[in-house]
C-alpha cells in the first residue's frame, strides 16, 4: 500500500473518529451554528487548519467537506478557497526562506517531481496541482525556491482550488438534507474517494 492509499484512510478514520467524538460529546450542527462566537472560531479554525496542511499532515479533504457542512455551500466554498490560498502562500514563503528550510518539509523525491512539473506545465502546474496531496504542497514550496512570480502563483493556485473547493463544499453541504447521518457520511466519503482517483489519475500523467 503506497503512501496516498495511507493518506486516504488517515482521513477515513479521521472523520470517523471527528463523527463518534461530536455525538458522544452531544455536540450537535444546529447548537454550533446558534452560537455565532462558535460560528467564527469553526471557520477561523477551518481557514487555519488548511494554511498549515503544507507542513502537517492535515485531512484537508475532510476540512472542506465539513466548510459545506457547517457553513453551506457558498461560505463553505470561499473558507476552503481562503486556506488553500493560505496554505499556497506559506509554501511560497517556505520557499523563499531559503533550500535549507524547504527540505525540511519537503523530500528530494518530491521536490524532483515538482520541478520536472514545473518545468514541464509552468505555471500551469500549479494550477493542475491543487487537488493533488503532497504534490501540491512541494510545488507551493518550489515556486517560492525557483522563485515564480508570487502574484501570478496565488491566481493559478486560486484557479485550481475554486472547483475541488466548492465540489467538497457542495458535498458538505447536500449532506446535511440526509435525515439518515450515516448515509450522509458515505456520501462525503464517496466524494473524497472520487477526487482521490482522478487527482491520482493526473499525477501519474506527471
Amino acid at each position: 500500500m503506497n503512501r496516498y492509499a495511507y493518506l486516504f484512510l488517515f482521513f477515513c478514520l479521521f472523520a470517523i473518529a471527528t463523527f463518534v467524538l461530536f455525538d458522544a460529546a452531544g455536540i450537535t450542527l444546529d447548537g454550533l451554528l446558534k452560537n455565532q462566537e462558535s460560528t467564527f472560531t469553526l471557520a477561523l479554525v477551518s481557514v487555519l487548519l488548511l494554511g498549515v496542511d503544507v507542513v502537517l499532515p492535515v485531512p484537508s479533504s475532510v476540512v472542506m467537506l465539513s466548510n459545506g457542512v457547517f457553513f453551506g455551500f457558498a461560505l463553505g466554498g470561499v473558507l476552503s478557497v481562503a486556506g488553500g490560498l493560505l496554505s499556497a502562500a506559506v509554501g511560497y514563503w517556505i520557499g523563499r526562506r531559503g533550500q535549507r528550510l524547504a527540505q525540511r518539509f519537503s523530500t528530494p523525491a518530491d521536490e524532483q517531481r515538482a520541478r520536472g512539473f514545473l518545468e514541464k506545465y509552468g505555471y500551469l502546474a500549479v494550477v493542475i496541482s491543487r487537488p493533488i496531496p503532497i504534490l501540491a504542497e512541494s510545488i507551493a514550496i518550489l515556486s517560492g525556491t525557483l522563485p515564480l512570480d508570487f502574484r501570478k502563483v496565488f491566481v493559478s493556485s486560486l484557479l485550481g482550488l475554486l472547483p475541488v473547493a466548492f465540489i467538497y463544499s457542495f458535498a458538505g453541504a447536500y449532506s446535511t438534507s440526509f435525515d439518515n447521518a450515516g448515509w450522509a457520511f458515505l456520501l462525503n466519503l464517496a466524494v473524497a474517494g472520487l477526487i482521490w482517483l482522478v487527482t491520482r489519475g493526473r499525477e501519474r500523467e506527471v
